[in-house]
This record gives C-alpha cells, sequence and structure tokens, in this order.
C-alpha cells in the first residue's frame, strides 16, 4: 500500500459501525445513560456530540434560509441534516465512508429534506466540490482523524465563500494547535469554546462498552464492535491531557 492508502483506510476505520450503528439499541443506551437529556437521541449521532454543543454550533454558524451547508465527515448524516433544517439551508454531506453515505441518504426524508441534501463520499482533502460554493462548512468530532490537517483545511477555504463559516468540534491535546492549520488555510479564528465536563462523560461510555461487549458484537458484529473496544481501550490514557473544543473560524480572502 501507498501512503496515501494507509491514510485513507486509516480514517475509513470506522465504516463498519457506521454501517451497523442503527441496529444498536444497546450503544444508543450507553450514550444515552453517559449524557441524560443532553444526548440528542432524535438524530442519533456516532460520537460525543451534545444537545447543548448542537445548538451553539447553529449560532456560531449563521446560516441563513437558502444558505448552502457542508458537513464535511457527515457519517450517517443526522447532524448535519438537523442543522439545515433548522436554519431552512441546502446540505451537501461527505464522507470517505460508503457505508455511511448511504445510510445517510436513507435517512433525508425522516428530516424533511427531499430535493435539499444530497451525500458524497469522498475523502475532507479531496471533496469534488467547486470553489466558493458553500456559506457554511460543519464538522462534527472528525478533524482529529485527519492525517493531512493542512490539506484539509485547505479544501475547507477552498470550497468556503468569502466570509463563510467553519464551525468543527474536535480533541485538541496539549502538542497541537489547530490555530496553526487555520491560518496556514487562510482562515480567521472568530471563537473557541472549551467544552466543560466531557471527559468524565466520554471515560462512562468506553466503560460500559468494554462492560456490555458481548452484547455490543451481537448487535454491531465482530468488525464494528472491535472498532470500538479498542477506541474504549487505548483512548481513555490520552484525555488527562486533552481539551475538547469548538472553533469557529472565518475564510478571509
Amino acid at each position: 500500500m501507498t501512503q496515501a492508502t494507509d491514510t485513507l483506510a486509516a480514517e475509513a476505520r470506522y465504516r463498519p459501525v457506521l454501517e451497523n450503528q442503527s441496529k444498536s439499541p444497546t450503544l444508543r443506551d450507553i450514550y444515552q445513560q453517559a449524557y441524560g437529556t443532553d444526548y440528542p437521541q432524535d438524530i442519533d449521532p456516532f460520537g460525543f456530540l451534545t444537545r447543548t454543543e448542537l445548538q451553539y454550533i447553529s449560532g456560531e454558524l449563521e446560516l441563513a434560509p437558502g444558505g448552502r451547508l457542508v458537513d464535511l465527515g457527515c457519517g450517517r448524516g443526522g447532524p448535519g441534516m438537523w442543522l439545515a433544517r433548522e436554519a431552512g439551508a441546502e446540505l451537501v454531506g461527505i464522507d470517505i465512508a460508503p457505508e455511511g453515505v448511504a445510510e445517510a441518504r436513507s435517512r433525508v426524508a425522516e428530516f424533511g429534506l427531499r430535493g435539499r441534501a444530497r451525500f458524497t463520499a469522498a475523502s475532507l482533502t479531496g471533496t469534488g466540490e467547486a470553489d466558493n460554493t458553500f456559506d457554511a462548512a460543519v464538522s462534527i468530532d472528525v478533524l482529529w482523524m485527519v492525517t493531512d490537517k493542512v490539506a484539509a483545511f485547505r479544501e475547507i477555504a477552498r470550497v468556503l465563500r468569502p466570509g463563510g463559516r467553519l464551525v468543527f468540534s474536535t480533541w485538541q491535546p496539549e502538542y497541537l494547535d489547530y490555530g496553526w492549520f487555520l491560518e496556514a488555510a487562510g482562515l480567521t479564528e472568530v471563537n473557541r469554546l472549551h467544552v466543560d465536563g466531557w471527559r468524565e462523560r466520554q471515560i462512562a461510555v468506553y466503560e460500559e462498552i468494554l462492560r456490555r461487549g458481548d452484547v455490543l458484537a451481537e448487535e454491531l458484529g465482530d468488525a464494528a464492535a472491535a472498532v470500538l473496544f479498542d477506541e474504549a481501550t487505548e483512548t481513555p490514557a490520552l484525555l488527562s491531557t486533552t481539551q475538547r473544543i469548538v472553533v469557529t473560524a472565518t475564510r478571509t480572502g
């Protein structure tokens, strides 16, 4: 394999989870227990997005009715479709995993977005979208796993219109500063929200994934369960030196 192929394979490792997530009431229950009423169960996200974060992101995007939103790393599409519906906007969702794209397409009617949403399998470093196409971009818990972040942020800046906003949630370890990638891409940081209470809830999710592993394997299949087990085993040790942030930036040129 080439290095580029290795990178794409690493970024797409959640494919079996996206394909089978809807089959697992246990996984939904784990998140519901950890997040309580702040869990946005109506959009059934995959990851650690809360209802509070989703509402904050909606405000930061400043999308007007009829605007165009791109959801980068859309997965099964729930957060992006919720945001587009709230704003009365059009949506393009992009994800490297075809399984996530297929699931998102199957949910368009659920969000009342027929004729206003399309989904494409592509990389965040090469979306295939035209220059200056979108009024806003969102990315939920995805950019941390993109290996070539320089290329990803340049691609985001390219498809945004001048003045267009990017809002993304991610984890930032001590050694990494997303501000550098934004500046290099011609994006000016506007706001940075440091999320409170995230670490304890995320660890609680991991503990339950490991405790209920047999049931998850039955519902999701062995391949998807193995991805979750690996994350739940390896990630907690990294969280003490990491911050969860939501960043807002604007394309300046």
